[in-house]
């Protein structure tokens, strides 16, 4: 007898909270992480038609680690990416050289479902919001020839960028670039076959929308991007990382770049139309950007003087800072941008 009038608060609940209008609880609902919206999709038919929409939005969230503890990065960055709304549709990682790949791989396919494509790889360096301080950062990583040096650099070549998106319309598939049993050989018509057979079974006619490659350190990738471009056309948007150690999980198998079993040199994260999408989703388009280098951070300066001076073979430096009148001499500036670093 009394579960009724529980049942009935309940509902008078469930109901006040719905009378604050679509347009509040849509921006209410649109603040909840990943898993607590796929819960409250649950709860009511109004709200799993709001949340439908919300995780049918394009997304991409991305978060940067530069915890030297492999498990507490992975930690922050997954938490950091999941705390918007989205539906994750593949998964991209990039891990400092002091990282263990395996591990690193292992504790972020742990955390998404088994169907999500994931690579994880070695970059060279990465660039990101920082998952507590919310600043951009810019890291590169430095260098070493032996095993005493890597040591001293450890903490300094650790971190991890994650990168988790949603693309609505799209289709997502990862396909590896195999190589003969000699491992002498790229087997890139079957990659292109592969990726005209995954397209055509998502997109009909439609050639693919971009393809995104990773190939290990041992594979020249030019002939292989020469003979994708050959064969798709210039609506084909494609990029890659190449020269680095990556592991990638896609829905049945997952494979290291340099495991001998394996034997795949390279691994396509391939994006097709998809001819059975909804009513009201959107065109998808990719557009590629290339950067010159390092964009400069901090005061600019212009030189007044520079001077040589035979007997100690140094120089002397006299430089003005933009919008700032007074001289600055050389360890002055040198100072300034070690402390803008």
């Amino acid at each position: 007898m009394a579960a009724k009038p529980r049942q009935k608060q309940e509902e008078m609940a469930a109901a006040t909270i719905d009378m604050i209008g679509e347009d509040l609880l849509h921006n209410i609902l649109s603040k909840l992480p990943a898993v607590e919206c796929a819960a409250a999709a649950c709860v009511s038919r109004s709200w799993n038609l709001i949340i439908t929409r919300l995780l049918s939005l394009p997304n991409l969230s991305s978060s940067l680690s530069r915890n030297p503890n492999l498990q507490c990065a992975v930690n922050e960055v997954v938490e950091k990416v999941l705390a918007r709304t989205i539906r994750p549709q593949f998964v991209i990682a990039s891990i400092g050289p002091s990282f263990d790949l395996q591990e690193a791989h292992r504790l972020i396919t742990c955390r998404f479902g088994s169907r999500i494509p994931v690579i994880t790889s070695i970059s060279q360096g990465i660039f990101g919001k920082d998952a507590y301080t919310n600043e951009f950062e810019e890291v590169q990583w430095d260098t070493f020839e032996d095993d005493e040096a890597h040591e001293d650099l450890g903490n300094e070549n650790r971190g991890v960028l994650l990168t988790v998106g949603f693309l609505p319309g799209l289709t997502v598939d990862l396909i590896p670039l195999s190589k003969t049993q000699g491992n002498q050989v790229l087997m890139i018509d079957d990659l292109v076959l592969s990726i005209r057979e995954h397209s055509s079974s998502h997109s009909g006619s439609a050639p693919p929308m971009g393809i995104l490659l990773f190939s290990d350190e041992d594979t020249d990738i030019k002939p292989v991007l020469e003979k994708l471009d050959y064969a798709f056309s210039t609506e084909t948007v494609i990029v890659g990382d190449g020269g680095s150690q990556f592991l990638y999980r896609g829905d049945t198998a997952i494979n290291r770049s340099n495991n001998k079993a394996s034997s795949s040199a390279a691994v396509a994260l391939l994006f097709s139309t998809d001819r059975g999408k909804p009513p009201g989703v959107g065109e998808t388009q990719f557009h590629v950007m290339l950067s010159t280098g390092i964009s400069p951070i901090g005061p600019a300066y212009k030189a007044v003087s520079v001077r040589e001076r035979p007997k100690d073979y140094s120089t002397w430096l006299t430089a003005k800072r933009e919008a700032v009148r007074e001289s600055l001499d050389g360890q002055t500036i040198l100072d300034q941008i070690y402390d803008e670093r």
